[in-house]
């Protein structure tokens, strides 16, 4: 790069802030009420973190087309047990719901935007 112009290093930076966000993305409101369903015992699950995934509370790889520098959550379930998966991507108790979507902040957001 010593030699590279001002020109060339402007366009192989603009081509990695592309492919490698400086910061991830914030997650978006996917639903403001949790999602219940059976986990079963053994499974390994991919949690979404961006919000953005079709497929909720599950991933879709959208993180991925949409480059927002977010990764799922993968987890695997201990027991078959029906559950609460979080759709507000605020709890603080990742993928289960923590009643975090009662809050006002929630509430007032928009389904598709970030908080």
């Amino acid at each position: 790069m010593r030699g590279a112009s001002l020109c060339q290093r402007r366009e192989i930076s603009s081509w990695l802030a592309r492919w490698f966000p400086r910061d991830p993305a914030k997650p978006v409101v996917a639903q403001k009420t949790p999602i219940k369903l059976e986990l079963i015992a053994g499974k390994t699950y991919r949690w979404c973190v961006c919000g953005r995934s079709k497929k909720q509370p599950f991933c879709d790889g959208s993180h991925f087309f949409q480059r927002t520098g977010l990764s799922p959550l993968k987890f695997k379930a201990q027991e078959t047990r029906t559950v609460a998966l979080c759709t507000c991507k605020a709890t603080k108790r990742p993928p289960y719901c923590d009643g975090t979507h009662k809050s006002e902040q929630v509430q007032k957001a928009e389904v598709g935007s970030p908080l």
